[in-house]
């Protein structure tokens, strides 16, 4: 990976991050847990695995997220990091009407889009007014959206190897 390796940490700072007090929580909202709006912003995004590495990446690189509740259960797993409840808040936010999943029915895999509901991107807009941080995050999702999803776990497993243990494509020569 030597010369293609991204240097995240350059490209995204988090020096006009504010704390807040614990009753500014961003899991309170009418809707769609805010937690998921933050990972999902305003994109169409490719799969589980990417929604899975850019919650990691969020919570790594915005410590204030943690003060708002964000996802902490991070564990080591196939494809890198991976929270079980992220995981289950996807499954609850599809359910609920507030991601829609959409089905590539051309490729006659099970691969899977997810973007937000009309609602739940109300919300994030609504959010996004409030929480002046959400403009650095979007620069990141973006950016990270714009990589194949073999740069992102590359880019991950480069970035955490602590995270890559039980990683599948861990020790692969392109890797």
């Amino acid at each position: 990976m030597g010369g293609d390796r991204l240097d995240i940490n350059a490209l995204y700072t988090t020096d006009n991050i504010n704390t807040v007090s614990g009753e500014d929580r961003l899991m309170e909202g009418t809707g769609c847990d805010r937690r998921l709006l933050l990972i999902i912003q305003d994109q169409t995004i490719g799969g589980r695995t990417r929604i899975q590495k850019y919650g990691f990446y969020i919570y790594q690189k915005y410590p204030v997220v943690d003060e708002y509740g964000f996802y902490t259960d991070w564990k080591p797993n196939h494809f890198g990091p991976y929270s079980q409840e992220l995981a289950d808040g996807i499954d609850a936010a599809v359910r609920d009407g507030h991601l829609i999943e959409i089905r590539d029915e051309k490729s006659g895999t099970e691969f899977k889009k997810y973007r937000l509901s009309v609602e739940a991107s109300k919300e994030y807009k609504e959010l996004k007014r409030e929480k002046g941080f959400l403009e650095d995050m979007q620069k990141l999702i973006k950016h990270l959206q714009g990589l194949s999803l073999m740069t992102v776990l590359k880019q991950v497993y480069w970035d955490y190897p602590e995270f890559a243990a039980q990683g599948l494509i861990r020790g692969r020569e392109d890797h």
